[in-house]
């Protein structure tokens, strides 16, 4: 009997979970991939489109002839409703069987938390997907041609996604201050975070002063526990009274995981996060993974206004590869790996400097930190997406020391 894999999504997540399950199961193990989107983006790079400064061709590539190269079957749909008693996945194109199943679909943006936020309709820009950061880029252009204005950068209650607000309320002051126009421009940031740095793991020790150093450099307004009473087209208005001109705002708003996943007991949380074991395994479904935004993760503690926990790209990678084998341990025997024993790597870009961030586990107290900041960070992420990108793009493997 034929055995199908299934895999939901194709970016981070849903691209290295299918690619690694090829590598480990039996050959006659039908892996089939189906996803909204037929191009991968690095979305890392995202403000840096916004700023003008990256074309969307240098971050995006078609996955269709990637998966096939890989002998892994692409459909290009979207899931509407999982049916986990019949191991079956609706689309609008068509239904999918499984015998097993990696949910890795990332997230739907609730733009509709707040009103007036989002590019649809609403008075703020956001910045997921290479549509949404040309959006940005064109209203932001159209800001600074002004020659005068705020700039307003912001996480409304309930985010998880965190990091983007900082590196585009850093990235636009080197902006102005390349243009020679910085201090014709007020840049604010507020943030659903207790403190800045706090990203939603409780921070990374001494890097809260760090980012309350450089905003105070740059001259960077900031707020912390701020909720996001409405938007207009010309003010951004929190809760507490604070009022912003809204010139521009760049604002991230929480998330769904997916509709598709709702009101099934025991498969999601109410907002469609999927519940996973230590295995990354669906208690109740244990033939369902999920990896990434699709996943649940509950924060660390309650904060004063809603904050989210993120999953990081390599985050993200690390549990495609822990799913992938264990699926593969599922099919063929031998031991599983425990998949939440996460630990976190990121670099921030700040326009004219970088910072990296690590730390093992995701929440403190941690066996390992590390946080530094530097020139040579804002090129080295430029040079690990310029890697990442002409290894997908040339099916070459990737150097990495971790085992799947």
């Amino acid at each position: 009997m034929v055995r199908r894999v299934l895999v939901l999504g194709s970016s981070f997540g849903g691209y290295n979970a299918a690619v690694t399950l090829k590598k480990l199961v039996p050959a006659d193990v039908e892996i089939t991939v189906v996803s909204t989107d037929d191009v991968f983006t690095f979305i890392p790079s995202l403000p840096w489109v916004v700023a003008g400064w990256k074309a969307p061709e240098k971050i995006q590539t078609p996955v269709a002839d990637k998966f096939g190269r890989a002998c892994v079957r692409f459909v290009k749909d979207t899931i509407v409703k999982l049916h986990p008693s019949e191991n079956l996945a609706q689309g609008i194109a068509g239904d999918y069987n499984y015998d097993y199943v990696v949910i890795a679909t990332g997230s739907e943006l609730d733009f509709a938390a707040v009103p007036g936020m989002g590019p649809q309709g609403g008075n703020s820009y956001g910045i997921f997907t290479v549509d949404q950061a040309l959006q940005a880029r064109s209203a932001l252009e159209r800001a600074i041609a002004k020659g005068e204005g705020t700039l307003v950068f912001g996480n409304a209650q309930g985010a998880s996604c965190l990091g983007p607000p900082y590196e585009m309320a850093m990235i636009a002051d080197t902006l102005l201050r390349r243009k020679g126009v910085r201090g014709k421009f007020k840049i604010a940031l507020f943030t659903n975070e207790p403190f800045l740095g706090h990203f939603g793991v409780g921070g990374f020790g001494a890097m809260t002063r760090l980012l309350e150093d450089e905003f105070a450099d740059r001259a960077i307004e900031w707020r912390v526990n701020a909720k996001v009473a409405g938007i207009t087209e010309s003010r951004v208005e929190l809760e507490d009274g604070t009022k912003y001109d809204n010139d521009f705002s760049l604002i991230m708003p929480p998330f769904y995981g997916s509709h598709a996943y709702m009101d099934i007991d025991g498969l999601a949380n109410p907002r469609g996060f999927i519940l996973t074991d230590d295995y990354l395994a669906n208690p109740k479904y244990p033939n369902i993974y999920a990896v990434g935004v699709s996943l649940a993760i509950a924060p660390m503690a309650g904060t004063a206004v809603p904050v989210g926990v993120p999953k990081t790209g390599q985050m993200t990678e690390d549990m495609a590869l822990v799913a992938a084998r264990n699926i593969a341990v599922d099919i063929s025997g031998g031991e599983k790996k425990r998949g939440k024993d996460f630990s976190i790597t990121c670099i921030a870009d700040g326009g004219d400097k970088g910072f990296f961030i690590s730390g093992s586990p995701l929440f403190p107290p941690r066996n390992k930190l590390s946080h530094k900041e530097g020139r040579v960070f804002h090129y080295l992420k430029e040079a690990f997406e310029i890697y990442y990108m002409t290894c997908l793009r040339n099916g070459l493997p990737r150097l990495d020391l971790r085992s799947p």
